[in-house]
Order: structure tokens, then C-alpha cells, then sequence
């Protein structure tokens, strides 16, 4: 995720044919509903893919569907793989992937027997610790193709629709529509925005893959006001983004507008030049998107949208200048009652007399927290707070109290709020304090 709530960037330039993949419906139903969880703006789905179980982000703005990471003791078989080279977005050269076809995908009960993946087993790719939760790779709108796709960001869930004429015209016609052009099973929207009092009108790539809300290409009148602060935007398979963050006066979707939305500009040298068309400016992203109730129609070249719950919250940021990720487990113990404490024998369990009374300690496997990035001159870089510092209190409280998205939103909450935190450095305990200070 984080805005510098870290961004996730899968924009992926292969060298290969997309394989064409037909879906058949399984399911007795006449829609599928499928849970997601929502960690930094971003869908994380649960499919399977050749009968193992996986986390993969929802991506609309990649061509292709990847897989970084396995589960843990587990395995995957793929056939007729081949060794190809792609490029990502970041700095560094094109790199070793494997390209595989028919590829079992199942989204409970929409299946396919030929899907195309990319294999990029790379150390360096470790979106979960950044997220908090696993991650196993993304899954690009390929199967989005003759269906209704709706997604719902209040309930966390997205329907997969057998018959899109069955939806009610009389639900739909409460909904706004916005033309798109599919590109490469990708969606581009046309919309205007205002920046730095000038009226633009934008072609931009729909990617609820990027957790900001916009990102643009700094271009005749698309241009960084003065007021900005250079930050590291987010990653893509070939490294960290680095780019400018600052505020449009005003950008707009459909009838809806929103007034000094967060905008990253992202530097050209972090992507590809092919990246760059005289036609696209950008992406809008999660973001913006997720204050919408979805509805994907790529059969008619539109997608409808209606403002949920969200629509109105502010456009906060990380006001800290702290990037925290997950590093590696350790023990942890937690104090319980006996009385109230059921015991088995695969629990890791001390007891302790304490007067009358007795209670459990429970030594657990936690996640550790550490800093991964810190922004130059940020509250929390002045403070003396260093990359690799293991966070273990944040406001008097033990760090595994909180998730990683829990930590995040404290981060962007108000202006002026104290954060005490106490870090391990070298062995040795370090307690400081800031203030959270915004700068755009």
C-alpha cells in the first residue's frame, strides 16, 4: 500500500504472446461472491491455481497475472514452461521470469484449464511483509472478459455475474456511467482534472492495483506545483518508485468531484519508455476507486460506478516520513488466567503461582517489526528513528497489539498528533517521540 502508504506496482512489460484463456461456469449459481480482504486500498483474492490455495492481488492495470511467492511448505506444478525476460517498473535491468500455460484457475466455481502466468521467484519480491498479510502474487482482468464483475469495497466482496442482463435496471440506473476503451485486457478512462489552475483533460489507465489514488506523468501542462515533497511512491518488480507527492486542485469522475486529491508523479527513469505514450497520463487507482460501489462491464465498454460509505473521507497521507514491514517471527508471551485457559499439548505453555491465583504464559509466534524506509527530513527522521530499527512499543503499548494496516492508519490519523515510539537497535532499547506534521 500507504501514501506513503506503499504503493504496489505491477506494470509489466513480457516479451510473450498472451496465451487466450476461455472461462466455464461450475458453480449452481447464478452469481459468484467471493470474500476479499482490503489491506492498503488493495483486494487481495483467494483462488486456487493448479489445486493450491493462493493470495493474489486484484490487478487492472497489468497485462500479465504473476506469481512471486509459494506457500510455505507447499509446492506448485506448472507445464510447458519457458524461460523469458520481462521488465517492471523501477531502475533495474529486465529480469528472469518463467512463462507457463494451461494453468488450472479457479475462482470458486468460474475455472479455466488454459491460464497463462509468470513465475518470478525472486528473493527481493516480498510484497507481504510490506502488507502485513501473505501475498502470492496478482491476478490481472483477464476473466473479467464476458462477465459483470461488482465489486464491493464496504462488504469486501466481489460477485462474478452468470447473466449480466438479470442485473436490475432499476439498481443500475442509479449508477453513474464512465466509458472505457479496453487496451490489452486493460481499462482507459478519459477525465478532467484541475492542476495548478489549469484545466487538463486526462487519458488514464483504470488499475485498482495501485493503492494511490493518481498517479501522473509529468508532461507540458501535467506538471508538480511547489508544493510537493519527494518520496518513495512504492515498488514494482524491478525496485522502489521514487517520485514527487503533492495535491491536484480538483479531479473528476463521472459527476463526482474531488477537490486537492493526493497525486504522485512518478520520475520517468523508474519506468520503461515504452510506458510513456503520447496518449496515456497516468493511472487512477485505488485510492479514488475504493470510495466506489464497482460494477465492470467490458462487453459494453463501460464501467458503472456509485458512492459507497467512503466517498467522503479526506485524502490523508503518511505524515510521519515511517515505512514499517514485517521481519521474520519471533517468541512472544502473553499472560493468561488459568482459570479461563484451555490447554492442550501442542500449546507452548508456562505456569505461574502468583498468591492464590495462577496464571498461563503463552509463548506464541509473532511477526517483528522493523522500519523499511524513512523519508528524508520526515518527523520521524529528525527524531533519529533509522531503517532497521525493531519497533517494539508504539504510544505505550506493545507493537504486536497492532497490525501492520492498524500501525499505517495511525500514521496518516492528524496533524500535530504525538507518536512515542521505543525501538531495538544493536541490542540496545531507544524510546522517541514526534509529532506527525503535514507538508502538502
Amino acid at each position: 500500500m500507504m501514501a506513503k502508504r506503499f504503493s504496489f506496482l505491477f506494470l509489466l512489460t513480457p516479451i510473450l504472446l498472451l496465451a487466450q484463456n476461455s472461462f466455464e461456469w461450475t458453480s449452481k449459481k447464478e452469481k459468484i461472491s467471493i470474500d476479499f480482504k482490503l489491506v492498503s486500498n488493495l483486494i487481495i483474492l483467494p483462488v486456487k491455481i493448479n489445486n493450491v490455495e493462493l493470495n493474489m492481488i486484484l490487478d487492472t492495470g497489468s497485462e500479465s497475472s504473476i506469481i512471486f511467492s509459494l506457500p510455505e511448505n507447499d509446492s506448485i506444478e506448472f507445464r510447458d514452461v519457458k524461460k523469458i525476460f520481462i521488465r517492471g517498473l523501477g531502475e533495474t535491468e529486465k529480469i528472469e521470469a518463467l512463462y507457463s500455460v494451461q494453468n488450472k484457475l479457479d475462482l470458486s466455481g468460474y475455472k479455466t484449464k488454459n491460464f497463462p502466468l509468470l513465475i518470478v521467484l525472486n528473493q527481493d519480491i516480498n510484497i507481504s511483509e510490506r502488507l502485513g498479510v501473505e501475498v502470492n502474487g496478482i491476478l490481472n482482468s483477464s476473466f473479467f472478459k464476458g462477465r459483470i464483475i461488482e465489486i464491493d469495497y464496504i462488504k469486501k466482496k466481489m460477485l462474478i455475474h452468470k447473466n449480466g442482463k438479470k442485473l436490475k435496471k432499476k439498481r443500475l440506473d442509479t449508477f453513474e456511467i464512465i466509458p472505457v476503451r479496453i487496451v490489452k485486457e486493460r481499462p482507459y478512462v478519459n477525465l478532467d482534472a484541475r492542476i495548478n489552475e489549469i484545466d487538463v483533460a486526462l487519458n488514464l489507465l483504470v488499475d485498482i492495483g495501485l493503492s494511490d489514488g493518481l498517479w501522473l506523468f509529468e508532461k507540458d501542462k501535467i506538471k508538480s506545483n511547489a508544493n510537493y515533497f519527494e518520496d518513495v511512491l512504492g515498488r514494482g518488480l524491478n525496485g522502489e518508485i521514487v517520485g514527487k507527492k503533492s495535491r491536484v486542485d480538483r479531479v473528476q469522475i463521472a459527476n463526482f468531484e474531488f477537490k486537492d486529491a493526493l497525486v504522485s508523479y512518478p520520475y520517468s527513469k523508474f519506468f520503461p519508455l515504452f510506458q510513456f505514450s503520447e496518449e496515456r497520463n497516468g493511472s487512477i487507482g485505488a485510492g479514488i476507486l475504493y470510495r466506489f460501489h464497482l460494477i465492470f462491464d467490458y462487453e459494453q465498454n463501460r464501467i458503472l460506478i456509485y458512492p459507497n460509505s467512503k466517498f467522503s473521507e479526506p485524502f490523508n497521507y503518511n505524515m510521519s516520513g515511517l515505512e514499517i514491514q514485517h521481519n521474520g517471527v519471533e517468541y512472544f508471551n502473553e499472560k493468561v488466567p488459568l482459570a479461563t485457559s484451555k490447554l492442550n499439548s501442542s500449546q507452548n505453555l508456562d505456569v505461574l503461582a502468583n498468591g492464590t491465583e495462577k496464571f498461563l504464559y503463552k509463548f506464541i509466534l509473532k511477526p517483528v517489526f522493523e522500519v523499511a524506509t524513512i523519508q528524508k527530513d520526515s518527523p520521524a527522521a529528525l527524531a533519529g528513528i533509522l531503517v532497521g530499527d525493531k519497533i517494539k512499543r508504539i504510544n505505550k503499548k506493545n507493537i504486536q497489539r497492532y497490525s501492520l494496516q492498524q500501525i499505517n492508519e495511525m500514521m496518516r490519523s492528524e496533524e500535530g498528533k504525538w507518536i512515542y515510539i521505543d525501538i531495538e537497535r544493536k541490542g540496545v532499547s531507544i524510546a522517541f517521540k514526534f509529532q506527525l506534521k503535514k507538508i502538502i
